[in-house]
């Protein structure tokens, strides 16, 4: 199989096994039996999310779900669910239908019964799907606070830190609208670290009882059992489990690879990233000269990498604004790598979005090799020039290098492949 159309299979098959259903399966056992439970579903995986809440229920007569609402990002409804009322915001900033989607979530929430249960599906771009600004703020005001955050660099913690001050459901203030007691949480982690207090800005638990609190894939928090006056203040036994992040859905893409792609062992896949962080462009760099080493250590006795083989990074990185042109993380990365794999005939690169889409262009990513550099040139384009315009999109368009976005259900940062043969 061709390399590039072989690593578009991994990511396919990855994102198979990493369906909002298989996650959620496991949990959604465990529901309270015989008792009315309420869906309320926000983020980018919202949709799936509900979806497959609903199928796993429909198996099960004594999962009675009653109602829900799912709040998503435009396009990523696929039509009526069930029992569902499904709107769809604004997302990077944003705007009167988060708002609306604010109120309605308010609404949804103090129509709870004490003894219902809210089941709560959540994952990441809840921060912008949702908001209520409080009083003395406009939404105009947090429009351009976000917009000079995304175009800072700034990392998620701090961007998600800044929009709780002007917010009036971020931070755990949504949850004082619930009139039920008992609420669990399921969440798919966007964030460095998988620290709940900085997922979709953390909507839904006490926000004095998350500062130091990183969950994982092998740990739930029951909030009711822990002390704190804002935890007793809010009245109700909250769950929270993280139920899917980054380094879950990297073993995913692993496991893949050594499926789809013959010449892969075990020992040959390396995981070697678990935090990618810092400026898109310099990463690239790093990953460019990265792979230059191997190549250059190839056949000599003294490799850390035995070729061939697969490295995969995971994380976020950030793009700090100063042009005018159209790209997001991952193609900016994949655009700074371009140039230093020009001479590399054994290499091929991956940057993938799991949710789909990358910043404010039509991609989920880009897949770039050492022919690229030269379709680029061909069309006249400075790939330094672009890179500082911030136009990397337009510049993986011209060679054909562009992995088209589409929303996948499934919201846990970024990954990068990186191929050497």
């Amino acid at each position: 199989m061709e390399v590039k159309a072989g690593l578009l299979k991994v990511i396919q098959e990855a994102r198979k096994k990493f369906s909002p259903y298989n996650l959620l399966l496991p949990h959604l056992q465990n529901l309270p039996l015989n008792r009315p439970i309420y869906i309320f579903a926000l983020g980018k995986a919202a949709y799936q999310m509900a979806e497959a809440a609903l199928s796993i229920a429909s198996h099960d007569p004594l999962i009675r779900i009653m109602a829900g609402l799912v709040i998503t990002r435009y396009g990523n409804s696929k039509g009526p669910l069930d029992k569902m009322t499904i709107l769809e915001s604004s997302h990077p900033i944003p705007n009167e239908d988060s708002l609306k989607a604010a109120d309605a979530a308010i609404d949804f929430l103090q129509k709870l019964n004490e003894n219902d249960i809210l089941l709560v599906l959540l994952s990441g771009g809840g921060s912008a799907l949702l908001e209520k600004p409080v009083e003395g703020v406009t939404l105009e005001e947090i429009m351009e606070i976000t917009r000079k955050l995304l175009d800072s660099g700034a990392d998620i913690e701090t961007i998600n830190s800044e929009r709780k001050k002007y917010s009036a459901v971020k931070g755990g203030k949504l949850i004082n609208y619930a009139n039920c007691k008992s609420v669990m949480i399921y969440a798919m982690s966007d964030v460095p670290g998988d620290k709940p207090k900085y997922i979709a800005s953390n909507p839904f638990l006490p926000e004095a009882e998350t500062d130091d609190i990183t969950m994982g894939l092998d740990s739930s928090r029951r909030f009711d059992m822990m002390p704190g006056k804002k935890l007793q203040q809010v009245g109700k036994a909250v769950v929270y489990k993280i139920i899917g992040n980054n380094r879950a859905f990297r073993d995913s893409v692993r496991e893949a690879a050594l499926e789809i792609i013959p010449p892969l062992r075990s020992d040959n896949v390396h995981i070697v990233s678990t935090d990618l962080t810092g400026e898109a462009v310099q990463i690239g760099k790093e990953i460019s000269k990265m792979a230059d080493l191997i190549t250059r250590q190839k056949g000599k006795g003294f490799s850390a990498f035995r070729t061939p083989c697969l490295l995969i990074f995971g994380g976020e990185t950030s793009v700090t604004v100063r042009g005018n042109g159209i790209g997001g993380r991952c193609t900016e990365l994949a655009l700074a790598t371009v140039e230093g794999i020009s001479q590399l005939n054994n290499c091929v690169l991956m940057t993938y979005a799991t949710d789909g889409q990358d910043g404010f262009c039509n991609a989920s990513g880009a897949i770039v090799d050492y022919q690229t550099k030269a379709k680029i040139t061909e069309h006249g384009i400075d790939i330094d020039s672009f890179l500082y315009d911030n136009d990397s999109y337009t510049a993986l368009k011209a060679a054909d290098a562009i992995i088209p976005s589409e929303p996948t259900g499934i919201n846990v940062n970024d990954v990068v492949l990186l191929y050497i043969q």
